[in-house]
């Protein structure tokens, strides 16, 4: 009997982790050595260490930032590259007859894994590029600046600091939201690549935004369809609006072409949505 695997394929901050993470509650096996919690994923990144440590090492490798936040293709695999990948699904296949994983970096190489795990699953999970953009702008804010690091006194004191935090974030925006939204039209754009090479039987999409009330759909198609042995968890079950950051408009600070790069990418993934 063939191993039954999922690719969970989306940008970083496009809510990967808490569907993973939800999925995991389902009993899909997503690892036995979970990368843990993070500024920005309180309750962890539910990464399979032995995918994350492998595919930063190969961005290494090329020369690349090991984080993925590139703006241009990662070029394929060479022979070793593919072994050290491979070796990697064998022992999952050994000890899983259904696994799967959850790595934004994994959208960098779907052209390889599609010929490591033919007959892979993909579940694609696709966030608008403003909250995506916004949230990578919220996440950075918290690594840079730690909280409460503002010490103002005197009158008006609070009104000061939130002025303070106001003109760090428009900093960190004219600094880096153009480079945030390259790296999400390059992350869908191979997302989309990919999804032209498959078979439409082989993935599904569903909207960030939309999973709270379609978990039930997905669910559906996991088990019905791609016949994964799962059992059903409520995605509210696990889902905390509170932890949502509130959306930044970085639409001032980016170009207008390149804001309708992705409003098109945006639009055809929404096309393709199963639910």
């Amino acid at each position: 009997m063939q191993n039954k695997t999922l690719i969970i394929a989306g940008m970083h901050r496009s809510g990967t982790s808490l569907t993973t993470q939800w999925l995991y509650r389902c009993g899909l096996n997503v690892g036995e050595n979970l990368l843990g919690a993070g500024i920005g994923n309180d309750d962890g990144h539910y990464e399979d260490i032995d995918f994350y440590e492998a595919q930063k090492q190969i961005l290494r490798n090329k020369n690349i930032e090991d984080s993925g936040f590139t703006e241009t293709p990662v070029p394929g695999l060479v022979l070793e590259e593919r072994e050290f990948l491979q070796s990697i699904i064998s022992k999952k296949n050994s000890s899983s007859k259904e696994w799967g994983w959850k790595d934004p970096r994994t959208c960098l190489f779907l052209r390889d894994y599609e010929d490591l795990l033919p007959e892979a699953y993909y579940l694609v999970v696709f966030r608008d590029w403003k909250s995506t953009v916004s949230s990578l702008i919220s996440r950075t804010y918290k690594v840079i600046y730690p909280s409460d690091d503002i010490v103002i006194k005197g009158l008006f004191k609070g009104y000061r600091k939130k002025l303070e935090v106001q003109r760090r974030i428009q900093e960190l925006c004219k600094e880096r939201a153009t480079n945030f939204l390259k790296i999400w039209i390059l992350y869908n754009k191979e997302i989309l690549k990919s999804m032209s090479r498959l078979s439409k039987e082989n993935y599904t999409v569903v909207n960030f935004g939309a999973l709270l009330d379609s978990d039930k759909d997905v669910f559906k198609k996991l088990t019905k369809h791609w016949n994964f042995n799962l059992d059903y968890v409520g995605f509210k079950e696990i889902y905390k609006p509170k932890l949502i950051s509130k959306e930044i408009n970085t639409s001032r600070f980016i170009d207008k072409a390149l804001m309708e790069e992705a409003e098109k990418i945006e639009t055809i993934l929404q096309k393709k949505t199963t639910f």
